[in-house]
């Protein structure tokens, strides 16, 4: 960029400047003010437009806005229009590949409607467990094979060594700083109960498929049992998990003690108020 501004700063007419200049990944850098501080004495109609991305804000971006005449544009995964860019982007692939081959397939269409559905689904698991910030991106998902079989064997690669180590380290952060906020439930379940291949390749490649346990992930307090759960289990859990209802069960427990001890005929109220103001001073 530095090449670039003085290139813009030049008398030189005969230099040929590129009209539109796109950067990746901006937060990967530390000073973004630095980097475009070269551009501040160029003439505006000399510079190219500059188009940035980046997954996170940074401290500079009001700097920016105001020297170097930056607009933020947000572009969220559950938003368009990055929220049907894959579907199109796919379904574009799908066509060009039956132009190529004069031959249309069933199966592909149904994986191609397949693949956004599951990436949803995993961003919908992310967000329960953690937050809209660590949703994932289509990009994972472009190189899509154009054919049944390759397709099914690249899904199961980006499943097992791509979207599971994400997923589980993504929750795990999730669970340390929100705690649990929804019911477990695994996405491998989901994938297997929708998959778009064959019956056949569904029982091999169902075992390959790597699930995703809540003890992987510090889940506590989870049942095993999936479908007679009750609801007096749950809350046992969710108490079990809560520091700030344990604290109060323990100072209750202290206050019901030294009620017993106490040979004072007023034992009742003073029972009371001690608990009273115990729970006044945790609160």
């Amino acid at each position: 960029m530095s090449s670039l501004a003085e290139q813009c700063n030049s008398e030189d007419t005969d230099v040929q400047l590129p009209t539109v200049v796109i950067l990746d990944n901006l937060h990967h850098i530390g000073s973004l003010s630095d980097i475009f501080n070269g551009f501040l004495n160029c003439k505006y109609h000399k510079c190219p437009y500059v188009i940035g991305t980046m997954s996170q804000g940074v401290s500079s971006s009001p700097n920016l806005e105001l020297h170097h005449n930056f607009r933020w544009v947000l572009c969220t995964n559950h938003t368009e229009p990055v929220k049907g860019f894959l579907g199109r982007f796919l379904r574009r692939k799908l066509i060009e590949t039956e132009i190529d081959k004069n031959m249309r397939s069933n199966d592909l269409i149904k994986i191609v409607d397949w693949i956004p559905k599951t990436w949803q689904h995993l961003n919908s698991f992310l967000e329960a467990h953690s937050s809209s910030d660590v949703t994932i991106g289509p990009r994972l998902f472009l190189p899509c094979p154009m054919d049944v079989e390759g397709s099914r064997v690249w899904f199961t690669d980006l499943w097992n060594y791509s979207l599971v180590p994400y997923l589980l380290e993504a929750v795990r952060e999730g669970l340390q700083l929100y705690g649990k906020r929804a019911v477990w439930e695994d996405p491998s379940k989901w994938v297997n109960d929708t998959y778009p291949w064959s019956a056949a390749s569904l029982q091999q490649d169902g075992q390959s498929l790597l699930q995703l346990r809540p003890e992987d992930v510090g889940y506590d307090g989870y049942s095993s049992s999936k479908e007679g759960a009750s609801a007096k289990q749950v809350s046992q859990s969710d108490t079990e998990g809560d520091p700030l209802m344990n604290m109060l069960l323990r100072l209750q427990e202290a206050a019901n003690y030294s009620s017993t001890q106490s040979c004072d005929s007023d034992s009742t109220s003073h029972h009371d108020d001690q608990l009273d103001s115990s729970l006044e001073s945790a609160l």
